[in-house]
């Protein structure tokens, strides 16, 4: 591989939410600490592991779409696996520029970005991919349901989600009347997000606005936009405290 040093001196001219390491063999410097930076090979780790038991060993004909994509970590590393096309989407112009900056370095043709706001936009405008990723984002939404709509309709096989997750809220809510009720199948937590944004904290969402999914509305939610089946991944053994505990999940929904 051809090593372009001064792409590369540029890149590690600043921090960066991911560890990257270039074609050189040399590593980018986080702005995270060294546990919470766990979380991202245990992220990867997952997501390569449930496509290839997808996919097998044919990643040269599959398409990949990572909605909120931050920097590209994911999906760069789908590039690197050899799909055929990997588009990553962001709301955030900076981040699809350093996204930009590392697909240079590394010269993958297989791999674009583009800037966009997952929570605005149409599946008319991506078509269908064979697989999605949503990592790290729905916590960050107001409008989740949405951002499932969209995910399912631009899903040709296989969506998968990593999501910090809340508590449950179940049992039985009045409907109408005292002598009415349904059931509650899941929740969603309103989590203010005001602060983030007043430090322009480059990972909080948009708005101040982030509604939480808990599991069984996820599950749910999943069902009810379209998808055909869902299953929570188990986390490895070495998992990030928070996948290994349940409180994050990744989470596979299937369209075929």
């Amino acid at each position: 591989m051809h090593i372009n040093y001064e792409i590369e001196e540029e890149i590690l001219c600043r921090q960066w939410f991911y560890r990257f390491r270039l074609p050189s063999g040399r590593t980018t410097e986080s702005y995270l600490t060294e546990e919470v930076l766990r979380i991202h090979d245990c992220r990867k780790q997952m997501l390569i592991e449930t496509l290839e038991a997808e996919f097998g060993n044919s990643w040269r004909h599959v398409s990949c779409l990572d909605l909120a994509c931050h920097e590209g970590y994911f999906a760069h590393a789908l590039a690197e696996r050899g799909c055929k096309e990997v588009l990553g989407i962001d709301a955030r112009s900076e981040h699809v520029a350093h996204a930009n900056l590392m697909r240079t370095a590394f010269g993958q043709t297989n791999l674009r970005f583009a800037e966009g706001d997952i929570q605005r936009l149409t599946a008319s405008e991506f078509g269908r991919f064979d697989a999605t990723v949503l990592f790290g984002i729905l916590y960050h939404l107001e409008n989740v349901v949405g951002v499932l709509r969209l995910a399912q309709a631009v899903t040709a096989r296989v969506c998968l989600i990593e999501t910090q997750i809340a508590p449950n809220l179940s049992g039985v809510t009045d409907w109408g009347s005292y002598k009415s009720v349904k059931e509650i199948v899941g929740c969603l937590a309103i989590v203010d997000e005001t602060t983030e944004l007043a430090g322009h904290n480059r990972e909080a969402s948009l708005t101040a606005i982030s509604l939480v999914p808990s599991l069984p509305g996820l599950m749910w939610l999943l069902k009810a936009v379209g998808f055909q089946s869902s299953k929570v991944i188990t986390p490895p053994a070495d998992a990030y405290e928070q996948l290994a505990t349940g409180k994050r999940v990744v989470v596979a929904a299937y369209n075929s």
